[in-house]
């Protein structure tokens, strides 16, 4: 018998093993891929929730010796913008706008910072921004797909961006409060954007120990001016306001205005008024430093109302009487002899007979006025005026 060699080849059955092992093969790397892809996406998605976050309220890294420097669209304008054109495009006038705070993955598509990496848009409610792109299995054969939400949380409440506190002590040079008697003399105003694109000013007083508060105020960086009255001063500051926060600080003007003892006399608390014609004003003082105390000469000063005043009286005795012209405010008026006051005496002081001109004119009545009173041994004082009987 004659053996017949021939060339081998795969069974039906290899064959169909062959096309299995491939399918196989073939379906782990798709998937893997798509899974890579899907990963990619998810990724990128995520970038830019934390890049419309920023755009929102700021990135809380960027800051300068220490003082946060970013505040986003909240930080500029006062408000969350009601949606995410708004990051984009000025709403209409704002003066406070100061965007755009994104920019866009692609430049020929202008509304692309608006969808995420599946090419859906974002859904935005003041708190989260949320990508309803990305879909995870779950239905089986032919059954719905799940979602795979993606959120970025802006922040828990809004109160936690517009509704802060600012607080803050004012002292003089010494370390003074204003005390009962100064603490009308001074105004705290803080610049605030209102949320509709200006610019609002809010203004507070002091109590006796020079403390203020302000309420409801948006995240950023805002001006705060510490204005002392009698002299129209102002000490400008900023106040650094971050979520959730109740900044503290405290502000030391250049002078020193209340310090007890400085220079030796002190005013009466409460002891300034008008007179009956309202034409002139008086007030006390104490001699509290220990020794006696001569004055030779005054500087009275103040703002507001043009007019001159003819009279200085020290105790009941008049030490000053120019009648044309008669002083104005800021200028040195010299007594007709040295004053002396006793240690631990309380006497009066007049400034009388105020008119519209520097020879004469009509009567002009100084309610509601603040004055400094400047002494020539150093002391200077704040009176304050009421209103006129």
């Amino acid at each position: 018998m004659i053996r017949i060699h021939g060339n081998s080849g795969f069974t039906l059955v290899e064959v169909v093993l062959v096309i299995i092992i491939a399918g196989i093969l073939t379906t782990i790397a798709f998937q893997a891929g798509t899974n890579v892809y899907d990963t990619a996406r998810t990724e990128e998605t995520k970038q830019e929730l934390d890049l419309l976050a920023f755009a929102i309220t700021g990135n809380p890294e960027l800051n300068n010796n220490g003082v946060r420097t970013d505040f986003g669209y909240v930080g500029d304008n006062g408000a969350l913008p009601p949606n995410l054109d708004f990051l984009m495009q000025n709403p209409g006038g704002y003066a406070t706008w100061n965007g755009p705070y994104m920019q866009n993955r692609f430049s020929q598509v202008t509304d692309d910072y608006k969808t995420d990496a599946w090419g859906k848009d974002y859904e935005y409610n003041g708190l989260t921004i949320t990508s309803k792109g990305k879909t995870i299995g779950g239905g089986g054969c032919g059954g719905p797909t799940t979602s795979g939400d993606i959120v970025r949380r802006i922040c828990n409440a809004t109160d936690e961006l517009l509704v802060n506190r600012v607080n803050g002590i004012v002292f003089d040079r010494s370390g003074t409060p204003p005390g009962d008697d100064y603490r009308d003399s001074v105004r705290i105003v803080l610049t605030v954007p209102n949320g509709s694109g200006a610019l609002a000013t809010r203004t507070a007083a002091v109590t006796a120990g020079g403390y203020f508060t302000f309420d409801s105020i948006p995240i950023g960086n805002h001006n705060l001016d510490i204005i002392y009255l009698p002299d129209n001063d102002t000490l400008s500051r900023f106040v650094s306001v971050t979520p959730k926060s109740t900044p503290y600080n405290e502000y030391f003007l250049a002078s020193s205005l209340w310090s007890p003892g400085v220079a030796g006399l002190t005013k009466v608390p409460n002891s300034d008024s008008l007179k009956n014609d309202c034409q002139g004003f008086f007030f006390w003082i104490q001699n509290n430093s220990g020794s006696d105390i001569t004055v030779s000469s005054v500087v009275l000063t103040w703002s507001g109302t043009t007019a001159y005043y003819r009279y200085v009286i020290w105790d009941g005795a008049i030490v000053f009487n120019r009648n044309n012209p008669k002083a104005a405010s800021g200028e040195l008026v010299t007594f007709s002899g040295p004053q002396t006051i006793n240690v631990s005496e309380t006497i009066k002081i007049e400034f009388d007979n105020f008119r519209t001109f520097p020879n004469g004119g009509t009567q002009v009545n100084m309610d509601n006025i603040n004055f400094s009173v400047e002494f020539s041994d150093g002391t200077t004082l704040n009176v304050i005026t009421g209103d006129c009987p």
